[in-house]
């Protein structure tokens, strides 16, 4: 009988297993893994990361995030599940499916009232089976600027010398503190169906993931009052807009103007990539802006816990959401 149980962040020797365990199941490095796990307990966030050690060895594992949904000016506690995975020697004995039935009677004790996840083609058969049911796909939107194929070097050239000096100023976007962001997100609740919690903690935890650079852009009025939001996240060749948050249209066209002068500056960068739950608000300025838009791969499951909690589809049309486990 194998049993469950929470990861002891204190036990040097568990942390090791579980670290270990992630590391050949999934791409992620090991500071990617020890910021996204909270290991040494350095952010005020809930998150708990359960195991199933067998002979002092971890060989499964996944991880639940609480955060909170605002739905009307109603607060919804939620579950995300992320990192399950299985030791290679111990697969198709049930024990991704007995991890995430435990999350289950474990959240309803921490009274969330719903967990999803955007499980992969592999663990969405255990999800499925457990009652977890599809709820929306996510949509891409990506922009290319430059081309890694030799006969396209003149043209990223050209792009390199004209991209700049063509560049507009942008004398109303200037860089945001965490504080000053999180506030604009509480104001903007107000203008949104459905949005998500942005604390200074959680956002300070969130901007801290390892695998990217992360910096927050705000637009600015005449009064100097914050008009909009957009963090960008700088990879190896391309950047990714983590979060875009605007109502007036012409903060929003300023600020995915800003995201391709900001590229254009990074010689490195290819392309500039961003995913949503929904386009209603950004679909024609994205489109605009000369983004091409695809369907995600991947389909969000929910899991409802508390009978009380109702979402229709339609109220995705006006949500707003940063994602908080993987951007790509």
């Amino acid at each position: 009988m194998h049993q469950i149980t929470l990861l002891d962040k204190t036990s040097k020797a568990q942390v090791n297993q579980f670290l270990d365990l992630l590391l050949s199941s999934f791409k992620g490095d090991l500071e990617y893994f020890k910021w996204k796990h909270n290991i040494d307990e350095t952010y005020h966030i809930e998150e708990y990361t359960f195991c199933v050690f067998e002979n002092d060895i971890c060989i499964a594992t996944t991880q639940v995030i609480v955060h909170d949904m605002i739905v009307s000016g109603k607060t919804h506690r939620f579950g995300l599940l992320c990192d399950g995975a299985t030791h290679k020697d111990y697969r198709r004995l049930g024990l991704f499916e007995k991890l995430l039935s435990h999350i289950n009677t474990f959240c309803v004790q921490k009274h969330v009232d719903f967990v999803y996840s955007t499980g992969n083609e592999k663990s969405r058969k255990a999800l499925i089976k457990l009652g977890f049911q599809d709820f929306f796909t996510s949509l891409r939107a990506s922009k290319r600027l430059r081309f890694n194929h030799p006969i396209l070097n003149m043209y990223n050239l050209a792009l390199n010398i004209f991209g700049n000096i063509s560049s507009p100023k942008f004398d109303n976007i200037k860089p945001l503190s965490i504080a000053d962001y999180s506030n604009f997100s509480a104001d903007s609740r107000a203008n949104i169906k459905i949005s998500f919690d942005k604390n200074v903690d959680y956002l300070t935890w969130r901007l801290d993931e390892t695998s990217g650079t992360y910096d927050v852009y705000g637009s600015f009025d005449s009064t100097d009052k914050v008009t909009g939001v957009m963090v960008l996240k700088t990879l190896d060749n391309r950047i990714y807009i983590v979060d875009l948050l605007a109502s007036n249209p012409e903060d929003i066209d300023s600020l995915l103007k800003f995201a391709t002068a900001v590229a254009l500056k990074n010689k490195a960068i290819q392309k500039i990539n961003t995913s949503h739950n929904n386009f209603k608000v950004y679909k024609s300025h994205l489109v605009s802006n000369k983004y091409k838009l695809f369907d995600d791969s991947s389909v969000t499951l929910i899991y409802i816990l508390n009978s009380d909690f109702k979402l229709a589809n339609l109220d995705l049309e006006n949500m707003h959401y940063m994602r908080i486990d993987k951007n790509e």
